[in-house]
């Protein structure tokens, strides 16, 4: 493995990269409109997202001995001195929104966004980790954040849009809830192993099973106001973003009772694809909108 194949690795860009067309897209669904805008918001979220997965490993990388022997931390085709640098870097240029807010071109209230996001993400990566359902929260935080972001970053932001983008926000905090709370029983015995507390790990994997599947139908039930809403914001689009949400909403329901059934086949592959999924439908209605403006 060559050093840059290590850094991509190490920083997980694939998902930089994805947070960042979310965010992206969230801006332009918002209404905004303004080139530099979304360039700095491409470049700060990409950057932000690689900074926590950089942060991640060098803060857990004695557990990843035991879990990841193929990190690039581990493998050492980085070293942590390296790692530490590129940290460093992504975290600096994660704040080059700072010079659109300086210019007038978006709101403050998109900077403490950023922010809190940068902030949370490393609390969880340092110290919170091991701490039973905070963990849980702030990973579904942290994750959701990426809606508000882009809708932050709109100056005048009308009352529908405002409601459907914070509708978006919340159910993709329960949904991701409801995701690693379950997870937490396929890293049940990696996590005991690292003093790692999870739901699974204090009341055993079937319970965790069950909070995790009630949750997630929970998100299922929250995406029916969140269709409702996105045929006022979206218009004529709002076919194709409620299209993949009902896709989303089978795939959740159809995991949550295999979960309560036992059988945790696929699910970490399967429930980011249903995430996914509504996030795939939210990129093609900004497309949309911004072709069609």
């Amino acid at each position: 493995m060559s050093k840059v194949t290590g850094i991509i690795r190490l920083g997980r860009m694939e998902h930089g990269l994805l947070t960042a067309i979310t965010v992206v897209s969230s801006y332009y669904v918002s209404g905004g409109r303004n080139g530099y805008v979304a360039l700095t918001l491409l470049l700060s979220s990409f950057f932000a997202e690689v900074f926590l997965f950089v942060t991640n490993d060098i803060h857990n990388i004695n557990e990843d001995r035991l879990n990841r022997p193929n990190a690039p931390l581990i493998t050492g085709v980085i070293s942590l001195k390296e790692a530490s640098w590129v940290a460093l870097i992504s975290l600096a240029l994660s704040l080059i929104q700072v010079i659109p807010v300086l210019m007038g071109l978006t709101n403050l209230f998109s900077l403490a966004v950023l922010l809190s996001a940068l902030i949370l993400g490393y609390l969880y990566n340092s110290r919170l980790k091991r701490v039973a359902v905070i963990n849980n929260i702030l990973v579904a935080l942290v994750t959701s954040l990426t809606y508000l972001y882009g809708l932050a970053s709109v100056i005048m932001i009308k009352y529908q849009v405002l409601e459907f983008m914070l509708l978006l926000f919340l159910t993709s905090f329960i949904a991701t809830l409801g995701r690693e709370i379950v997870k937490g029983s396929l890293d049940h015995d990696g996590d005991l192993k690292a003093g790692i507390s999870t739901i699974a790990t204090k009341y055993g994997p079937e319970v965790a099973n069950r909070v995790g599947s009630v949750i997630m139908l929970i998100a299922v039930a929250s995406s029916v106001p969140l269709i409702a809403v996105s045929m006022v914001v979206l218009g004529k689009f709002s076919l194709i973003f409620t299209s993949f949400v009902v896709l989303t909403d089978a795939l959740m329901v159809n995991l949550s009772i295999r979960v309560l059934n036992g059988n945790l086949r696929g699910f970490r592959e399967l429930s980011l694809l249903a995430m996914g999924l509504t996030l795939t439908g939210l990129m093609l209605s900004s497309l949309l909108l911004f072709i069609s403006a």
